[in-house]
């Protein structure tokens, strides 16, 4: 008997251990949402930063780019790119996916990706091209790095204090991540932290009747300070060990700024998703982070990315990634192929139907090192050992661009097995060596870092794509 007791005892515990373990998994990926309804007053007037202190000065200043480094002679570019193999041009931007759209009702759409997207000059001049108002085009999700370097959102104005921190999906181990559609967080543990944020897009009336702000679980006592306009500060606690949204609906009025400052504890914002008064005509979120990889989504956690709420999914996914793959020394390109596949297999459990876009990564340089203050390594006028020595200097010149090339291959056999379009960026400036091609043109549309374009570049690109994805079909 004694025997059957412990049998039972033992069953016991571990029904106890199921359950407790199914209730901390609930826990962690589902959002309790806390709500605080303020009344609306007056449109806030434009958002003033505290002043903060300037960084110290470097006490030598840098030395110019263009005094360590050169752009190779263009007659000798164009033998080079001959002895190049040629590749055959892809033909998967004839694929007219977006005409498939409904058009009953505004889509949904996001560009994940990197610095190419981050600055949002790629996403506004797409917008531009499908003779959409810019007022009504909106953003469904607020991202948590609206303000780390390099990425532009459309917002009038933010203002960030002292003591955030961000923790970025692609950065880390092999494990999985619980991040949700931002693909970071902004973390806290200083009092008196603060974000501030003003919703209206520049030269706009205030559009906004609520406000969610997402937040991750916490086992930290904590109390955010929150002031909606010019209105009074109210205090909210966060709920212990529970992912949540404190949803903020206002009445009588719309809202125009947001001001969060950590009370105590510590805090990290997964972001912020606006309720409208008016409804756009197209919702677009650019979510790109600079520096970031697709290898980010190999890790993601589909059920806690999914549980954010009232959004509704995206139609159109643009996944924009490969430069800082290409980065990465020595390139293994079988190793890119199965993290790329793994990546789209649990995008696919996130998104299972919808429109799917690669975009390839752009054509990349490589600057000539001078041996002196104007003593060019390469001279103006090729001589006969350069071209001797074509292959060698080809293979200096042209080995991010063949590396790209490698990437865009993979991203369009790999993203045609989950039923992703793809997009050849390299292909659209020209092929390899069409970033010292753009760099040449008037105005120029390459950065003289001969990696990132210019505004003028990323704009053309976005025509582009535009013409050779028939962007403008969803919207006809």
């Amino acid at each position: 008997m004694k025997a059957l007791s412990d049998d039972h005892k033992r069953l016991r515990i571990s029904l106890i251990s199921g359950c407790l373990t199914l209730v901390l998994f609930f826990t962690a990926h589902t959002l309790r949402a806390q709500n605080l309804t303020v009344r609306a007053g007056q449109p806030a007037p434009d958002l003033q930063c505290l002043i903060s202190k300037p960084a110290p000065r470097p006490a030598t200043p840098p030395t110019p780019l263009e005094d360590l480094y050169e752009i190779p002679d263009e007659e000798l570019l164009a033998e080079l790119i001959k002895s190049l193999p040629q590749q055959t041009a892809s033909t998967e931007g004839a694929l007219n996916l977006f005409a498939t759209l409904p058009k009953s009702r505004p889509l949904n759409v996001a560009l994940w990706g990197d610095s190419h997207a981050a600055a949002n000059f790629f996403t506004e001049e797409l917008i531009k091209s499908a003779k959409l108002p810019k007022e009504k085009v909106l953003p469904l999700f607020i991202p948590p790095t609206l303000a780390r370097g390099g990425v532009r959102l459309p917002l009038r104005k933010q203002c960030q204090g002292q003591g955030w921190k961000y923790d970025l999906a692609y950065v880390g181990g092999q494990g999985v991540e619980q991040f949700s559609r931002g693909m970071a967080r902004l973390t806290s543990t200083i009092n008196d932290s603060y974000q501030w944020i003003d919703f209206r897009i520049q030269g706009q009336q205030p559009n906004l009747r609520g406000l969610d702000i997402l937040y991750a679980a916490n086992a930290t006592p904590t109390t955010l300070g929150i002031t909606i306009d010019q209105l009074p500060e109210q205090l909210v606690d966060l709920k212990l060990n529970q992912r949540g949204a404190i949803q903020i609906q206002a009445e009588g009025g719309l809202v125009s700024t947001l001001k969060l400052r950590l009370v105590r504890g510590s805090v990290s914002l997964e972001g912020f998703v606006p309720a409208y008064a008016e409804q756009a005509q197209l919702y677009f979120d650019t979510l790109a982070i600079p520096g970031a990889t697709m290898r980010g989504w190999k890790r993601l956690d589909p059920t806690y990315f999914k549980a954010l709420g009232n959004q509704a999914p995206y139609d159109v996914v643009l996944l924009q990634y490969g430069t800082n793959e290409g980065n990465q020394k020595p390139f293994d390109p079988v190793h890119y192929k199965n993290d790329l596949t793994a990546s789209l297999e649990n995008l696919r459990r996130i998104y299972p139907n919808a429109v799917c876009i690669l975009l390839g990564p752009t054509d990349r340089g490589t600057l000539v090192a001078r041996s002196g203050k104007n003593k060019p390594q390469v001279s103006a006028k090729k001589d006969q050992s350069q071209v001797a020595d074509a292959p060698a200097i080809a293979k200096e010149l042209f080995v991010y661009s063949r590396i790209h090339e490698q990437i865009s291959r993979s991203q369009q056999t790999v993203g045609q097995r989950y039923g992703c379009g793809f997009w050849d960026w390299q292909r659209a400036m020209g092929g390899p060596g069409g970033s010292y091609a753009w760099l040449k043109k008037n105005p120029t549309l390459m950065a003289r870092d001969l990696i990132h374009l210019t505004v003028a570049g990323y704009q053309e690109s976005a025509r582009l794509f535009s013409r050779d994805m028939h962007f403008d079909e969803a919207f006809k």
